[in-house]
């Protein structure tokens, strides 16, 4: 998922925590959001969201989906973008 990072549209925080919670709730649709809420729409992020959102019944794409809502609340407070392992 480190190739992803570089997808991750930077937000106003209380848009990128309001996507989180989306992506919890509905795997991809937080990050097709964000793809279309930036300074210009950006395809590959609506790709990755709905990736996500296919791949949400096998539990991988509801994890990505969750890491990258992190992602977009990190890098909306201005924090290193983490990834565990």
């Amino acid at each position: 998922m480190e190739c992803c990072k570089e997808y991750v549209v930077k937000l106003p925080e209380n848009l990128a925590l309001v996507l989180l919670i989306i992506n919890i709730i509905f795997p991809g649709v937080g990050t097709m959001v964000s793809g279309c809420a930036g300074d210009k729409v950006e395809c590959n992020v609506i790709l990755i969201g709905l990736l996500q959102l296919v791949t949400a019944p096998l539990i991988v794409g509801w994890v990505w989906s969750i890491f990258h809502g992190v992602w977009l609340w990190q890098k909306a407070k201005g924090e290193k973008l983490f990834l565990i392992g």
